[in-house]
């Protein structure tokens, strides 16, 4: 199956998604909508978008200010801003009912758009989530607003690479040292080169969707609003892996399952067949 490339028009621009089981809509089965980490594109979740598109449509947008969607209008945006954007998609591809992914950011998005807009969403998984300390949030959001900027000397690409290289070797990312290092592995240079692109390409907007995932949901506040059956998930390797028991707890309607040993976030071949399991109602 080939993944192809879209744009839909909302009334801010365009949202640009990835697609895959286009023929499959109408099917009996929801479309499941996927929303990626920041600050990549959706291009990231293609391997899950390909393998859960072999049984319904899938379809992975861009968040507004990062890959090829439009930049969020509004100055400092908060995450039901991104929901809403995302139940606009929904509009614009007249899908009435559709699951959800989502990791990290996309996992905050996916939070928001079920516990807002409930007769919209049909199963949610929720990969790599967490109930991270507000001085981590305040610290990583601190970060996020220190943006360089574009030199003679080339200083921003150097900034680009760094700092997706660093997101894969260090959590935070911004704390380079021992205590810090992550126990993964750093994708190959070609990967990191396409990132470190999509960073560039997005330097003004792409810290917008990030910085409204941190500061959303403090103390883990929302988890008790989300009515929808959920799947709770994370790598044993994820920075949210801690919390999964905790957050567990909190969710209404949850069932939690972890990746298999070894496997790493973002090996998605691994763990869809047990997320079409769980987006089909026979478990996991």
């Amino acid at each position: 199956m080939t993944i192809k490339r879209r744009f839909a028009a909302i009334d801010i621009g365009q949202v640009h998604y990835y697609t895959a089981g286009e023929d499959r809509a109408g099917n009996g089965r929801n479309p499941v909508c996927l929303m990626p980490a920041s600050p990549f594109s959706a291009r990231v979740l293609n391997v899950l978008t390909e393998a859960l598109g072999q049984t319904r449509w899938a379809f992975a947008p861009d968040a507004l200010g990062q890959g090829e969607s439009c930049a969020p209008q509004h100055p400092d945006p908060g995450i039901d801003y991104f929901g809403d954007a995302t139940v606009r998609l929904f509009d614009a591809l007249k899908v009435e009912r559709a699951d959800l992914y989502g990791t990290h950011t996309g996992a905050h998005i996916a939070l928001d758009v079920a516990i807002r807009h409930p007769d919209r969403v049909g199963r949610v998984i929720l990969d790599g989530i967490g109930i991270p300390p507000r001085e981590l949030k305040e610290a990583y959001v601190a970060h996020l607003r220190e943006t360089p900027p574009f030199d003679y000397n080339g200083t921003q690409l150097w900034w680009a690479w760094h700092t997706m290289r660093d997101m894969f070797t260090f959590f935070p990312y911004y704390e380079r040292d021992a205590a810090h290092r992550r126990r993964r592995d750093t994708p190959p240079a070609e990967d990191l080169h396409e990132r470190a692109l999509d960073l560039l390409q997005n330097r003004a907007t792409y810290a917008k969707a990030y910085i409204a995932a941190f500061l959303d949901n403090d103390g883990g506040k929302r988890y008790p609003d989300l009515k929808r059956p959920t799947l709770l998930t994370a790598a044993a390797m994820d920075a949210s892996g801690g919390a999964m028991d905790r957050v567990a707890a909190l969710l209404p309607d949850c069932t939690a399952k972890r990746y298999p040993p070894g496997i790493e976030p973002g090996d998605f071949r691994a763990v869809a067949p047990m997320f079409v399991s769980f987006l089909d109602g026979k478990g996991v």
